[in-house]
């Protein structure tokens, strides 16, 4: 099998997880579940790159949907994120002036310096992977073109106020100039593998330092990107 053709599937499971109430654009969700998700490797084709056999990552595109319980299979290799701005909704503050670079540079950030990755994931209680969470979402849709965090896009409303104050300290002052590196990983499947008709979420591998070209098993942070999200993280049906 061609590499172009190869492809992981994972499982999704609860890593820690805590509900909040949220706004994207204007729209209200209440109940999002914001923290540690699970993925585990249930088959890999050969052709690809080695992916890790599980993980704990943090969701991110509020407009995807995955359910606990249930797997999803992933292209392999997987394709640079310098040069993407996102999948619905678009990373930045939303004015297509160059803050989605500054966006997904802000997240990465987050994730290697608060969430303290190994090859197991992010670590920390639930409340640590909520407030990682909260501001990984917020980094993504307030970041403006300048890399600063003071868009309007995304706000808490309610939940555990600790996770929140957490997220906002952590937001502040960054400025989008990382420098880091990572890689976009696309569901193979579309809109009918889920029963709310949202298409599943994608993966975003970054790592601070270059790896083998054929090889990610080493990888240093997985976050789920792309179109329909707060629906996420129910066993049998969306939020």
């Amino acid at each position: 099998m061609s590499a172009a053709s190869a492809s992981v599937t994972y499982q999704i499971d609860n890593g820690g997880l805590e509900a909040f109430n949220v706004t994207i654009d204007g729209t209200s969700i209440n109940g999002a579940l914001a923290g540690g998700i699970s993925i585990q490797e249930t088959a890999e084709t050969p052709g690809g790159p080695t992916m890790p056999s599980s993980y704990v990552t943090v969701c991110t595109d509020i407009e995807g949907t995955l359910y606990l319980g249930q797997s999803y299979e992933y292209n392999t290799p997987v394709t640079p994120f310098n040069g993407q701005s996102g999948v619905n909704p678009k990373w930045g503050d939303g004015n297509n002036d160059g803050s989605a670079a500054m966006a997904i540079q802000n997240a990465a950030y987050l994730f290697y310096t608060y969430g303290k990755p190994t090859s197991a994931g992010i670590g920390g209680n639930t409340e640590q992977m909520a407030a990682l969470q909260l501001a990984v979402w917020e980094a993504l849709y307030d970041t403006t073109a300048s890399g600063s965090v003071t868009g309007t896009r995304f706000t808490v409303t309610g939940g555990d106020a600790t996770a929140i104050a957490q997220a906002n300290n952590w937001v502040s002052g960054m400025d989008g100039n990382y420098g880091l590196t990572g890689y976009l990983l696309y569901p193979t499947q579309g809109s009918g593998v889920n029963a709310d008709g949202e298409p599943p979420q994608e993966l975003l591998i970054a790592k601070p330092v270059p790896e083998a070209p054929t090889t990610i098993a080493g990888v240093l942070l997985l976050l789920p990107f792309a179109a329909s999200t707060f629906r996420i993280l129910r066993k049998k049906h969306a939020v």
